[in-house]
Parts: structure tokens; sequence; C-alpha cells
């Protein structure tokens, strides 16, 4: 019994070590999709600037690619792929957003 205890505090400290790696790695991630939109935000703008579309598949597929290349992993991949692809659709609602409030 007392093993079993020991067993679930030991579980419970790891889970928490755990969870603390994530919250600081959220954070960061926070912070660098932050400078991503600042990033897209200007994009948008001189797609804005010089009347072209904001979607741009040839180049959403290079990121995809490119984030497919970055992850060794084959269990994993597409799993980032597909954060990606939110992130691009996310940039491309923003850049819309912002191009909407331009013009009124």
């Amino acid at each position: 019994m007392t093993n079993n205890v020991q067993d679930s505090t030991d579980s419970q400290r790891e889970i928490q070590a755990a969870r603390e790696s994530i919250n600081d790695i959220d954070h960061s991630l926070v912070d660098l999709l932050k400078e991503r939109f600042k990033t897209s935000a200007r994009i948008g703008q001189i797609k804005a600037d010089s009347q072209m579309p904001v979607l741009d598949a040839s180049r959403e597929q290079q990121v995809l690619d490119s984030v497919g290349q970055l992850d060794p992993d084959p269990d994993t991949r597409q799993y980032l792929q597909n954060i990606f692809r939110e992130i691009l659709k996310n940039s491309r609602d923003y850049q819309q957003e912002l191009m909407q409030k331009e013009n009124k």
C-alpha cells in the first residue's frame, strides 16, 4: 500500500513538473505567435497597397512543406502541419480583418 501511495505522489510530482514545462513552452509560443501576427499584418498591408489577394496558396504550401521537413518524426509531422494550417488560416483572417478596418 505504501508503494502505491509513493508511486502516486511521485507521478503527481512528475506531472506537475511536466505541466510547468508546458506552461513555459506555451508562453514562448504565444510570444512567437504575437511576433508572427505583427509580421503578417505588415505583409497584409503590403498586399493591400499592391492590391494583391490575401491568399497565396503556393506560399502556404511552401510553409507546410517546410514544417514537414523540419520534423523528422513521421508520428508528429502531420500534427505540426495541422497546427500550421490553423496558424496560416488565422493569419489570413487577421490580414482580411485589418484590410476591412482600413477600408471603413
